[in-house]
C-alpha cells in the first residue's frame, strides 16, 4: 500500500480531514506532530511522499530517508527549511505552494507600511498609558501623505504585483527591480522599472524585499544597502528574515537613517530575544510570521498540498503545487 506522511504542527487544523481524504483513495496516511529528526526519519520508512509544514528536512535527514520517498511537499510558499540540493541528489522532488496566500501577505505588508507611517503602534500605546493630545503629542518621525511617497519593491513576483496594485490605489509611486522580469511586464502594471537595486534604494521612501531566500539574496538589505537609502526610509519585511541583516537594520534604526521598520519574519525563528533592541524600539512593529494567515488560506494550502502528495503517490501530474527548481 502506498503511504503519505503528514508532518504537522500541534496547532495545524484539518488533520483529520486530510487523513480521510488520503485514506478514501486507498493510501495509508500517517500524521506526525512536532517531530524531532529521529522521529522524522523513522516515520518516513516506506513512504512514497511526505508533506511538511515547518518540519525541517536537512541533508542529514534526507540522506537517511528510505529509497521509497519520491517527493517532499511543503505546505507553504517558503522552503528554506528543506535542503533542496540534498533532495535532488537523492532523486527526491521538492514541491511548494507558491501562490496560496498572495492576497494575505500583500495586505499584511501594506498594513505594516501604513501602521509604521501613521505610527499607529506609538499612538496606541500613548492612549493605553492614559495620555491624550498635548503640546508634545506629535511623536517620532515626520508623517507624509501617501501621494508624496515612493514604494520600492525588490522582486516583482506575485506578492510584489499585489502590493503594487494596493500602493498605486493609494496614490503612491511604485518602483521595482527584478532581473528576472522583463521591463515591459513591470511597466504595464503602472510601476517604474529600476535599472538596478541601488536605484530602488536611492529613490524609495518605503522598501520591501519580496524574493525567495537563497545564497544570492541572503542579506539583500545590509549595511551598505541601507547606506544608499534615503534618510528616514521605512523598511518592511514579510518575506524571509535573512533577506535583511538584522544587526545592520538595528544600526540604521539607532542612527535614524531608518525611521521605522516593520517585520513579520526574522533571521532566527521563533524570535524570542527579549535582549534584542528591536523589542524596545518605539519605531519598530513586530508580528510573529503571520502574514500568510486567513481561514481561507490555511485551508487552501493544506488541501492543495495533500492533493499534490496524492498525485505524486499515484504517479500523476500534481496540480496546485509547483516543483522547486532551485
Amino acid at each position: 500500500m502506498s503511504k503519505i506522511v503528514l508532518f504537522l504542527l500541534k496547532n495545524t487544523r484539518g488533520g483529520d480531514e486530510m487523513t480521510r481524504r488520503i485514506e478514501s483513495l486507498g493510501i495509508q496516511a500517517e500524521v506526525v506532530y512536532d517531530a524531532d529528526p529521529e522521529e522524522t526519519i523513522a516515520s518516513c520508512r516506506g513512504a512514497d511522499a511526505v508533506l511538511t509544514v515547518l518540519t525541517p528536512f536537512t541533508r542529514e535527514i534526507i540522506s537517511s530517508l528510505d529509497t521509497t520517498v519520491r517527493a517532499i511537499i511543503v505546505a507553504a510558499m517558503g522552503f528554506d527549511h528543506i535542503d533542496v540540493t540534498a533532495a535532488k541528489e537523492r532523486g527526491i522532488d521538492v514541491y511548494n505552494v507558491p501562490d496560496y496566500a498572495v492576497q494575505e501577505v500583500a495586505v499584511h505588508q501594506i498594513s505594516l507600511m501604513l501602521a509604521s507611517l501613521r505610527k499607529l503602534n506609538i499612538y496606541d500605546r500613548f492612549m493605553h498609558e492614559g495620555n491624550w493630545r498635548s503640546p508634545d503629542y506629535i511623536i517620532g518621525a515626520p508623517v507624509h501623505r501617501l501621494s508624496t511617497l515612493t514604494y520600492g519593491l525588490l522582486g516583482f513576483g506575485r506578492i510584489s504585483r499585489e502590493v503594487a496594485k494596493y500602493a498605486i490605489a493609494f496614490g503612491m509611486r511604485v518602483i521595482a527591480y527584478d532581473p528576472f522580469v522583463e521591463k515591459i511586464d513591470i511597466e504595464k502594471s503602472g510601476v517604474v522599472c529600476a535599472d538596478d537595486r541601488n536605484e530602488v534604494f536611492r529613490c524609495s521612501d518605503i522598501i520591501s524585499p519580496n524574493v525567495p531566500l537563497s545564497d544570492s539574496s541572503r542579506y539583500l538589505i545590509d549595511e551598505n544597502a541601507i547606506l544608499h537609502m534615503k534618510d528616514g526610509v521605512i523598511i518592511v519585511n514579510t518575506g524571509r528574515g535573512a533577506l535583511i541583516h538584522e544587526q545592520a537594520l538595528i544600526k540604521g534604526l539607532q542612527s535614524g537613517k531608518v525611521s521605522a521598520a516593520a517585520l513579520d519574519v526574522f533571521e532566527k525563528e521563533p524570535f524570542f530575544d527579549k535582549t534584542s533592541p528591536l523589542m524596545n524600539m518605539d519605531n519598530v512593529i513586530l508580528t510573529p510570521h503571520i502574514a500568510y494567515h486567513s481561514d481561507e488560506s490555511e485551508k487552501e494550502v493544506m488541501m492543495r498540498a495533500v492533493d499534490g502528495a496524492i498525485a505524486v503517490t499515484r504517479v500523476e501530474k500534481p496540480l496546485g503545487i509547483s516543483k522547486v527548481t532551485k
